[in-house]
């Protein structure tokens, strides 16, 4: 019997490289699946694919293929939302790769946020939010305004900023699942991207936010992403991460995706920690990555999810790359009726996505087919900036709602015929 990979696949809008970095010859390598990326699989290499339409079936289904083709010897998984259940199924196999008590730095932030803390990095004073009388609380310790956020969250979803006590009836379900309370930080927001080795960077690129992601998860019409060149920053930013990843990752190479707040006064240089994720990131960067830098980060991934070492080898390609994704004008589910583009050569995207007049637009969570995107890359800083800003400034989409469905009539029971 040949060895056993088992693939767990949710990635939307990339193509993950795993017929280059899986060998399927040798390997009989198996997927589950989630149905609507199921065209991401290369099925005619893989000894059997599971599409689910539930990923919450998703550990059934990978013991159901363990008993066809024996235990897996390792379980890929690139998904933030797969990492947790590949972990405690590496655990009940008792095979290796990443267990739980691991990914739960990647993904708790509580549990991540006391780990950097103890480490001596700084953030924003936090603290475990398991009811109202909590949040109460720490608010009367720190004041307003305040974030509260579930603690296993994605993609800006569920967080919520309380501006004062009269916000305090807007506060979810808190017993529904572990969530956190942290002083709001007014500052910047950037994020450091790349290859841990385990013991030190490899290939890595900060960026600052054009917009916030938190803003955009909750309706607001732009968000950029454009790569820092300034060296001072850039050196801060390298000790930053670098503490920051030391402190979590117990010498395992992953990639990674950090969130950071960042301030920059008089020179001196002023990053906190956010969050931070054992994942390539999400929208453009993966894409800008490959086409531009010239390095794959899903194959670095696949690679890590293998048990492969990752190399320590810089970004030199000299490039700064940046990304733009505009909402559509009209709440989701709207129909693009138009677009016009109307930006310079000087300034204009290397790639764009605009969808096509008639397009349904109806994702309104995460960075994948939420509207427009574009892809940018120069020589620097302020020139890809200058792009952005142009492109924001020139384009346009027009949205229609579109019209809800009548509900079905049905026959009257009652009635007789």
């Amino acid at each position: 019997m040949r060895p056993h990979v088992t693939v767990i696949h949710r990635a939307r809008g990339i193509v993950v490289p795993y017929a280059d970095r899986i060998d399927h010859v040798s390997d009989a390598v198996t997927y589950v699946s989630w149905s609507p990326v199921a065209d991401g699989v290369p099925a005619e290499l893989a000894a059997e694919v599971v599409t689910l339409d539930d990923m919450s079936e998703v550990a059934a289904a990978v013991r159901a293929l363990a008993q066809r083709f024996g235990r897996p010897e390792r379980i890929v998984a690139l998904s933030e939302f797969d990492l947790l259940v590949a972990a405690q199924l590496r655990a009940e196999f008792g095979i290796a790769g990443d267990r739980p008590d691991y990914v739960l730095r990647f993904r708790d932030k509580l549990v991540m946020g006391e780990a950097v803390r103890a480490a001596g990095v700084s953030a924003p004073d936090f603290r475990a939010a398991p009811d109202a009388a909590a949040v109460t609380e720490f608010a009367r310790e720190y004041g307003y305004p305040l974030i509260v956020k579930p603690r296993l969250g994605a993609g800006s979803a569920g967080i919520l900023k309380l501006d004062g006590p009269a916000d305090l009836v807007r506060l979810p379900d808190l017993a529904a699942e572990p969530y956190l309370v942290q002083v709001f930080c007014p500052d910047g927001v950037g994020a450091v991207d790349g290859v841990w080795t385990g013991t030190e960077l490899g290939a890595w690129s900060a960026s600052a936010y054009r917009g916030a992601c938190l803003e955009f998860a909750n309706g607001g019409a732009s968000l950029g992403y454009i790569e820092i060149d300034d060296a001072v920053v850039l050196e801060a930013l390298k000790e930053f991460s670098t503490s920051v990843l030391i402190a979590l990752s117990n010498n395992v190479a992953t990639v990674f995706h950090l969130e950071l707040f960042l301030s920059v006064v008089d020179g001196v240089v002023r990053p906190r920690f956010l969050e931070v994720a054992a994942r390539i990131a999400g929208g453009e960067t993966t894409h800008m990555w490959r086409e531009v830098h010239g390095h794959d980060l899903a194959g670095s991934a696949v690679d890590a999810q293998l048990g492969r070492p990752l190399a320590a080898e810089p970004l030199t390609d000299g490039w700064v790359v940046g990304e733009l994704l505009i909402h559509p004008p009209v709440t989701p589910p709207c129909t693009v009726v138009a677009t016009h583009l109307d930006v310079s050569r000087e300034y204009a995207p290397y790639h764009l996505s605009v969808p096509a007049p008639g397009t349904e637009i109806t994702e309104t969570f995460g960075y994948v087919d939420i509207g427009a995107a574009f892809r940018f890359r120069g020589r620097s800083t302020a020139e890809v900036t200058e792009a952005v800003r142009h492109t924001v400034a020139g384009f346009r989409m027009d949205c229609v709602a579109t019209p809800a469905l009548p509900d079905p009539v049905l026959p009257d029971p009652l009635a007789v015929a």
